[in-house]
């Protein structure tokens, strides 16, 4: 099955790479110099007007452009996808297709490891194979809780980074060599992503805590910083500028 991707950035990149193995991919742009990093793809190049009819597209250029794309594409694709920051379902449906979808994946799609928040008023099972197949979907119920679900999934990963920067820092601070302790931290977090598929957070810190152990002293620590608060506003924050 053919997917034709309309956009040349980072996320267009990812989700290319992240479907190559399942679909044929086609990076679709305006600009040949901007498809040439994509040699491993077939691209195909759009003027005035590009016939979409029939086709599977994810529209993955930036949320401004979308006004003159909708002039552009002629005819009726068969399922149209949005990765379009600030965009909604009812936005999207200007493009004429089978089905609609909006999600807001993240850039791990290149690794088959995205969280891919989104949301459709279309039980289209191709939609949930499409999405899958780069990492995790995950379904929600409308536009304004997909705004809430792309910040958990888009931001999130930027905010664990500061704590694991933190934490390999602090690991060095105590004595280990800096690759050494960020190796820790890189497999800590991916043993912890393990854990939580089967516990929930309360529980998982419940159990690693022991009375008057290491952990709990470390937990007290952050419990007296107001990290959850923290995180809370940062949530607050990043979901502020997303509307």
């Amino acid at each position: 099955m053919k997917i034709y991707i309309f956009g040349n950035g980072a996320m267009a990149s990812a989700m290319a790479y992240g479907l190559m193995d399942k679909f044929e991919v086609i990076l679709v742009g305006r600009n040949s110099k901007n498809l040439a990093k994509f040699s491993e793809f077939k691209t195909e190049i759009y003027g005035s007007s590009y016939d979409i009819s029939g086709k599977n597209i994810i529209l993955a250029f930036k949320p401004y452009a979308l006004k003159d794309m909708v002039s552009i594409l002629k005819g009726r694709a068969n399922l149209c996808i949005s990765v379009l920051a600030m965009t909604n379902l009812a936005d999207i449906k200007a493009i004429a297709a089978n089905a609609h979808c909006v999600c807001l994946p993240n850039i791990a799609a290149k690794y088959k490891a995205s969280t891919t928040a989104y949301y459709s008023d279309s039980d289209d099972e191709m939609i949930d194979e499409i999405l899958n197949s780069f990492g995790k979907a995950i379904r929600v119920e409308s536009d304004s809780e997909l705004k809430v679900a792309g910040v958990l999934a888009g931001c999130v990963p930027a905010y664990l980074s500061v704590v694991a920067e933190a934490l390999a820092n602090g690991g060095v601070k105590e004595g280990l060599k800096k690759e050494i302790s960020l190796n820790l931290v890189n497999s800590v977090f991916n043993s912890t992503s393990k854990l939580l598929e089967n516990y929930h957070p309360a529980l998982l810190k419940e159990l690693v805590c022991s009375p008057k152990g290491t952990t709990i002293q470390g937990v007290y620590e952050l419990e007296k910083a107001g990290v959850r608060g923290v995180f809370m506003d940062a949530l607050k924050a990043s979901t502020k500028g997303a509307n």
